[in-house]
């Protein structure tokens, strides 16, 4: 009825008070009432503007507050005073956020110490992490610069006269990229050799159809002079000094070939020295009393006491440990 009245204008009598309420009328609850009310406005408002009849414009809302107070109280005063609202009062839950913090040894220093420790170790960690971030950037910069460098380098090279040399298809490709200056060094070389580079002449290995064995070791100028004088192929003869002679050392190196202690496999021929088996000038510096060894193998025979070695006529090596067990090797069949 207030709000009937205040947008109609027309009184809303009140109900009389000798008007009671049927009993027996059923109650149509609070949203039916608003809802007629509602309806019996608009009937109101649709008679009243059909029949011309307008009010006037109410009255302006007098402002309550001020523009230059509002700017007093959060320029000078602060906010504005209390209203009379208060924060609505903060959920807690029993036993949760009312238990105290966590304490160590009992004392709330002992609390801030542990956190600042934690903090602290946090930070630690942090640092250490972006030290190894840097250090790893740093580390790829100059591996991406160094693989820079050899590419550029790698380029250079390959416009060198070495580089096209080396990139040359065939023998007259590399002799025309190369300088007059490389090229006299090579006819230089060749006048040196006789027109071949080979360090040593080829040889012919004569062995035992059955066995294996090396039984002589020629060339073809000898097998010439074998001809010549009807000697026959041989062994090389001894040597009367410590040293071998060159047919010797080259007949010993191609018999065994690899060092002759059980289990290795250093190559003798290059690289290996000969060792007498009966010490010179006990025994002979012969095919039959010289074994190749690597410089490892040479030294342990001479100075590890204890062990004994036995050499063959024919080559096989025995080698007995200190404590009696034996070990045998032969030169390697061809």
């Amino acid at each position: 009825r207030a709000l009937l009245a205040a947008l109609t204008g027309a009184a809303v009598p009140d109900p009389e008070p000798g008007a009671a309420v049927d009993p027996g009328a059923p109650d149509l609850g609070w949203e039916a009432r608003e809802q007629q009310e509602l309806e019996r406005w608009w009937t109101e408002c649709e008679r009243r503007l059909l029949a011309g009849e307008h009010e006037p414009d109410p009255d302006p809302v007098p402002d309550l507050v001020t523009d230059e107070e509002l700017l007093r109280w959060f320029t000078v005063d602060g906010p504005p005073p209390d209203e009379g609202f208060d924060d609505p009062p903060p959920i807690r839950t029993p036993g949760v956020d009312d238990s105290p913090p966590p304490r160590v040894n009992g004392s709330a220093g002992a609390d801030e110490g542990w956190w600042t420790r934690a903090d602290r170790a946090v930070a630690d960690a942090g640092t250490a992490l972006l030290a190894a971030q840097q250090a790893i950037g740093h580390a790829g910069r100059l591996v991406a610069t160094a693989e820079r460098a050899d590419t550029a380098d790698e380029t250079t090279w390959q416009h060198t006269p070495a580089g096209r040399a080396t990139a040359a298809a065939d023998a007259l490709g590399a002799l025309s990229a190369t300088t007059g200056e490389h090229r006299a060094a090579l006819a230089a070389l060749l006048d040196r050799t006789g027109g071949g580079g080979l360090a040593d002449r080829p040889r012919l290995a004569v062995t035992d159809a059955l066995t294996g064995a090396l039984l002589a070791l020629t060339d073809l100028p000898a097998l010439r002079r074998t001809a010549r004088t009807g000697t026959g192929l041989q062994t090389p003869p001894t040597t009367d000094g410590y040293r071998p002679a060159a047919a010797l050392d080259r007949h010993v190196r191609a018999r065994d070939r690899r060092c002759r202690f059980p289990g290795c496999r250093r190559h003798v021929p290059h690289g290996g020295e000969l060792d007498h088996a009966v010490p010179w000038p006990d025994g002979q510096t012969s095919a039959a009393n010289l074994a190749g060894f690597c410089t490892r193998h040479h030294r342990g025979k001479h100075q590890a006491p204890g062990w004994t070695h036995r050499l063959s006529p024919d080559g096989t090596l025995t080698v007995t440990t200190p404590t009696g067990l034996t070990a045998t090797t032969t030169p390697p069949p061809y």
